[in-house]
């Protein structure tokens, strides 16, 4: 079980990696599209505009558990640097059981109620003439909710082996 968890989590890490990449790279080009046609054609386009911004929201949330595996989440380092590696193993893991989980989890079911409806009513761009597709972007934060659970209690039985 603990291996074909640490397989599917790395596999996870692995396409949410690439994802971002391939976000970040579309978000320089869409910037770089929308300020140049804008200073230099006097042109601007609201749905590249939208596009824009639904790189940069997805980049964002599915940021959240690329930091979490790759150990660079917020933390105090102040209070960490001190302290043994022991005491971080179990604060570390303490961390993920009384806040990551519960957290991630409270979100998901908070969170359910909007995105069903977003779906429902097929959620686009607020501005006339905008892209649609406002639900799918939503989609991506209980996703990245699920992707850092997973991350989490990986996390935990990755330390617990060594």
């Amino acid at each position: 079980m603990n291996v074909h968890l640490t397989r599917v989590c790395a596999t996870l890490h692995r396409l949410t990696l690439g994802v971002c990449l391939s976000l970040l790279v579309l978000l320089l080009f869409s910037q770089v599209a929308i300020v140049a046609l804008r200073y230099c054609f006097g042109v601007g386009f609201l749905e590249l505009q939208d596009f824009s911004a639904y790189v940069f929201a997805s980049l964002v949330t599915l940021s959240i558990p690329v930091a979490l595996v790759a150990d660079r989440h917020v933390r105090v380092d102040v209070l960490r640097e001190r302290q043994s590696p022991g005491l971080q193993l179990v604060i570390d893991n303490a961390g993920i059981i009384l806040l990551l989980l519960p957290v991630f989890i409270l979100s998901i079911y908070l969170v359910y109620p909007d995105i069903a409806y977003a779906w429902q009513i097929r959620e686009g761009s607020r501005e006339t003439g905008g892209l649609g597709g406002v639900y799918l972007i939503k989609t991506l934060f209980p996703l990245s909710c699920v992707l850092m659970i997973l991350q989490g209690i990986n996390s935990i039985l990755l330390r617990r082996a060594h």
